[in-house]
């Protein structure tokens, strides 16, 4: 009988231990303030937001270029524009919340981040087509 009640309040401990924050997650200001529970805090749902747009990392894919070949004379006005950069670009945000301020730098913020259980994301946004719009004068080659 002493067994069981033994076994009874171990496993209640380590089941008690479960709900309970894990310990890389408690005891410093930056992660109670990220994912603390005190009042005067902003509500967690906006908090845990906040860290999965930090996590999350866009893709720009390098703009494709679609050339047109008209006859000037099929032109009302020629209009000319600077072409994009034509490199993939990547955009990983930077800016800590300010109610994170206690957080020394990005990597202290994503740590506490990690304690709502989320992980860094990748997404691609669509590849935009640049339209370059070329007169060719066919009666010059005549």
């Amino acid at each position: 009988m002493k067994l069981f009640a033994a076994l009874s309040l171990t496993l209640s401990l380590a089941s008690a231990g479960a709900v309970l924050e894990p310990r890389h997650c408690a005891g410093n200001n930056c992660n109670r303030a990220v994912t603390g529970t005190r009042p005067g805090l902003l509500p967690l749902t906006v908090r845990s937001s906040h860290c999965a747009s930090f996590l999350k990392t866009t893709v720009i894919p390098a703009a494709s270029t679609k050339t047109i070949t008209v006859d000037p004379e099929d032109l009302p006005h020629t209009t000319t524009l600077p072409l994009p950069a034509t490199g993939a670009v990547t955009v990983t945000p930077t800016a800590i919340p300010d109610y994170a301020a206690n957080c020394a730098n990005a990597a202290e913020y994503v740590s506490a981040c990690s304690c709502f259980g989320l992980t860094g994301t990748v997404t691609t946004a669509p590849r935009a087509t640049v339209t370059v719009t070329v007169a060719v004068d066919y009666c010059e080659d005549i």
